[in-house]
């Protein structure tokens, strides 16, 4: 295997999670720029690193190496029970709970549960490609798209590019959640 590919497999995954590198290089206890050379094919990672990389990413090490590219034709089935099989990727005390539900990197899309705490938010500052929807499962929330307030309710549905600037808010003292869709393009 050349060491590109390698390097480009690992940014990949890493993006279409909507990882930064900093986030997986803290993660796996390695610097920004370490992360910056592996995915520029500037460097090897061990094979500690590598297995480090896959767990942060919810994969294996074998993802990293299937060379198979036409999934077009596959129907995929995964069983998914929620306590078993979702991945707390990020959280903030007091404010948002941001779970990875279905982890197939092959997918262009990727699932999450947003679980904002009374009074809490989930920002995304950085305007990237992609597309997101979402739809509230329980509360009330705002959802901000550049700094333009959208007040949301339970069984309400939202869809947008995400180039545009975007946060969500919780105003209220009850637990609020969000089945979310990111498609990166």
């Amino acid at each position: 295997m050349k060491r590109k590919f390698l390097g480009n497999k690992i940014k990949n995954y890493r993006k279409s999670q909507g990882l930064s590198l900093q986030s997986v290089a803290e993660n796996i206890g390695k610097t920004k720029s370490y992360m910056s050379m592996i995915e520029n094919s500037k460097a090897v990672p061990s094979l500690s690193t590598l297995r480090d990389i896959a767990t942060c990413l919810g994969i294996t090490i074998a993802d990293f190496f299937d060379e198979e590219t036409n999934n077009s034709s596959k129907v995929f089935r995964e069983t998914f029970q929620f306590d078993r099989d979702a991945k707390v990727i990020h959280s903030k005390k007091n404010e948002y709970n941001l779970y990875l539900l279905i982890r197939n990197p092959i997918f262009k899309m990727k699932t999450y549960l947003v679980e904002l705490l009374p009074f809490g938010g989930y920002s995304q500052g950085l305007r990237h490609e992609g597309q997101e929807q979402g739809f509230v499962l329980e509360g009330q929330i705002s959802l901000y798209l550049d700094n333009k307030e959208h007040v949301l309710n339970k069984g309400d549905y939202f869809y947008f590019y995400s180039d545009k600037k975007h946060k969500v808010t919780n105003k209220s003292e009850e637990k609020a959640k969000i089945y979310w869709v990111y498609l990166h393009e």
